[in-house]
Formats: C-alpha cells, structure tokens, sequence
C-alpha cells in the first residue's frame, strides 16, 4: 500500500475510534429531534459542554495536503452552470448570497493540485469574515466593486485575482453577463505576492455518526430564497448527496456529479450591504460569526442543532442540541449552505 493512503486510513481509523469512545462517554444526540425552524427556537449552544475530539487540523477527516489553502469564487448563474468544472473534488465548498437573491459558490482547495476551475467571478465582503477563520489564505477571484477590492487587499487574505495577475487565469469565451475566465490552484499559488497558510483547526469533526438523527426517505429542499433553492437525495452507493440547483442536477463541464459525503445548512443572518452591483441591486452581506441553527446530512440522515462561532479567528462548531459536536463523515467532500434565517428546509 502506498505510506500515504497507509498513513490516511491510520488516521481516519483513528478519529473513529476516539469518536465512538467519545459518543459512549457523552451519550449526546439520542433520538429523534425536531427540526429547528428559526434561530429563535434554537437552544443556545454551550461550547464549554461540548467535548472536542483531538484538535485536528483536516478539511475532510485525511491527512492535511501538502500546500498552502486555496479559496476560488465560482460563478452558479443559470448560464454559468453548464461550464462549471474543477471542484468535485474540493474538500469544502459553501454556497452563499448575492445581489438580485442569486448564489455564488467559494471552492476551498487543501493544497495546490487541482484541476482547472470555473467560472471565476468576483468577490464580496461576506468572504473576507468568512474565511478569516482559515488564516491569510490564497484567494483567487475575477472582478469586485471597488470598495471590496480595497477591503480585501487591507485583510489577511492572499488576494490573486484575475485584474492584476492575468497571467494565472485563461479566458475561454464570454457570456452577457461576464467573461468566462478559469484557474487552477497551482496558478494561484505560484503567481500570490505572498505565501499563503496551510490547514489549521476550522471547528470542523469527522467520525462515526452521532446516535439518532431522521432518516431521509425523499428529496430534501433548501431555499435561500424566492429565487434559489437546492435539493438534494441519498445515493447509499456512493455515500452522498445528489445535488440540483433550482431543478438542473450538479453535472460539471466533464460529466462529473456532485454527490458530497456531508450537506450542512447553516442559517445565518443576511443583511443589507453597503454596496450595489452594477444593475443596482443591493449586494448583502452574510454574517458567519454568532450562533443559530443548523441541520447535518449524512449517511442518509439528518441532524438538527445549532452553530456556533465566538469570534474572526475561531472554527465554526457544529452541535447536537445536546452540545456535542456533529460529527462529519471523513474521506469526501462538505457542502455548506449559507441559508438566510428566513430560508427554509422541506422535505423528508
């Protein structure tokens, strides 16, 4: 066996046996919970209550990569969609607000392979509090108002974007609404003005599955909006959640399905920003700091409980309602949906 699978299931096997000691010990989680309809009715997680597996520094439960992390905006408009390609593969992606009630996607990459990626589209200031929990990593993007730009060069965050370092992205075409520019991680780490970091503790926890949680029978839907919605169903072969947006199934460039191991909804407060995009459309703000509810899926089953992160630099904690940690299925991919307070979850 290759030393580095050897050394990846060592470690995995590791975390689920500490996590299953740890779910003895704690017995969280037992039955089933009701679904957690707003952040009024959630409980207030209780961080000091909630034991830690051994902090691990890991985006997917393996062994850390061998580069520094990589965040990428993807465009996910309705004519962006056919062309997405490079980010099956990516341990985190989350899904977040825009201007006119659409999503955008921020791909996070654990080392500088990957294939090639896109469409590449502009940044927001919701990206700059988001990802200030993973330290002053590389960040590639195409366009941003200018103010934001100005935000984002002040932050810790390793800014490579299309403007000023051309010669990392290739264009192929244009739609009306934007240039379809591409990159890869390689790129963006070979052109960023400085070093990035590499994976440290993000609050994340892989391991066997918490006792109870639902189990899910049909087709779950997520809507952000009046305008965006994903659904998603179990495939037990492949261990993941089959992906649609607003209908059209997650099919990248190459034929390549999306089907991550781990779908986390996590409602959090979207508020107006201080700035419109070029139609004059608010762009909002999506703040990832505080508490709220938030549901698992994995493994066929739902998980309800809360978030919670204290501050900029701290991990985000996802927790039963009894203050234990949910723990994710290690070995693929987590999906993270950013769902505005008022969005909602149906389906079973």
């Amino acid at each position: 066996m290759h030393p580095r699978l050897f050394r990846a299931r060592r470690r995995v096997a590791t975390v689920v046996v500490a996590a299953a000691v740890l779910a003895v010990v704690v017995a969280c989680g037992g039955g089933k919970h009701k679904p957690v309809a707003s952040p009024s009715a959630s409980p207030t997680p209780s961080p000091s209550a909630a034991p830690l597996l051994a902090t691990l520094a890991t985006l997917n439960g393996l062994p850390a990569g061998s580069g520094p992390i990589v965040v990428i905006k993807v465009d996910n408009s309705t004519s962006a969609r056919p062309l997405q390609r490079g980010f099956a593969g990516a341990p985190i992606v989350y899904q977040e607000i825009i201007e006119g009630q659409a999503t955008r996607f921020a791909v996070v990459y654990d080392g500088p392979k990957t294939a090639e990626v896109g469409p590449i589209r502009s940044a927001r200031d919701t990206d700059i509090e988001l990802f200030a929990e993973y330290g002053p990593v590389i960040f590639g993007f195409s366009g941003a108002n200018k103010n934001v730009l100005a935000h984002v060069k002040a932050s810790p965050l390793v800014a490579v974007y299309q403007e000023r370092f051309s010669s990392a992205y290739t264009q192929k075409g244009r739609r009306a609404e934007a240039y379809n520019f591409f990159t890869s991680a390689s790129r963006l780490v070979r052109a960023a003005p400085k070093p990035g970091v590499g994976v440290r503790d993000v609050g994340l926890r892989f391991g066997v599955a918490p006792a109870g949680g639902t189990a899910v029978t049909g087709r779950i839907n997520v809507r952000f909006n009046g305008a965006s919605y994903v659904t998603f169903t179990y495939d037990a072969a492949r261990h993941g959640w089959l992906l649609t947006q607003n209908g059209r199934a997650m099919r990248l460039f190459d034929g390549t399905t999306i089907a991550p191991q781990n779908v986390v909804v996590q409602f959090v407060p979207v508020v107006k920003g201080r700035y419109r995009d070029v139609l004059g459309n608010n762009s909002p703000d999506t703040h990832s700091i505080g508490k709220g509810p938030a549901t698992v899926f994995r493994d066929g089953r739902r998980f309800n409980g809360t978030w919670y992160r204290s501050t900029r630099s701290s991990g985000t904690r996802f927790l039963t309602t009894a203050g234990a940690d949910i723990r994710l299925r290690p070995g693929g991919q987590t999906w993270v949906l950013l769902v505005p307070t008022n969005g909602r979850i149906t389906g079973s």
